[in-house]
């Protein structure tokens, strides 16, 4: 069984989703499993992520996949207010739009500003900005 791990998974929640079939699993210890390098979240019944795949990171929602190539894509994450909008840009054709509300954590200096631990859009927006993205999601 080849799996990726819930985004938001701790030690005591052993989500994952089974790849091929894209169904979400509970793992328990004797469950043999190959983690592929990803991530996903189940927002509202939909299943939504990114794995490494040989040809480069592939993000899907639910059975709609799409090879993220340079110049490709886009993620936009806009803030408004106590509310994120995540966008999802390809070729020039927004293809998701998601609303939901900010995940915040307060810095050291008080400030109050979104958790890119704990909300797995805000994560995606900033990896893909790094430099690593494009050969940490390609595997051989």
């Amino acid at each position: 069984m080849i799996v990726i791990r819930n985004f938001n998974s701790s030690l005591f929640d052993s989500k994952a989703l089974e790849l091929y079939s894209l169904l979400e699993i509970e793992l328990i210890k004797e469950t043999t499993v190959e983690y592929y390098r990803g991530f996903y979240i189940n927002y509202q019944d939909h299943l939504i992520g990114i794995v490494a795949t040989e040809k480069g990171p592939l993000f899907f929602y639910d059975r709609d996949h799409y090879l993220l190539q340079e110049n490709s894509f886009r993620f936009i994450l806009r803030h408004q207010g106590t509310e994120n909008t995540f966008h999802f840009v390809w070729n020039g054709t927004t293809l998701l739009g998601i609303s939901y509300l900010r995940v915040l954590c307060r810095e050291d200096s008080g400030a109050w500003v979104d958790d890119h631990l704990n909300d797995f859009f805000f994560w995606l927006d900033l990896a893909v900005e790094r430099r690593n993205f494009y050969s940490f999601y390609t595997v051989s």
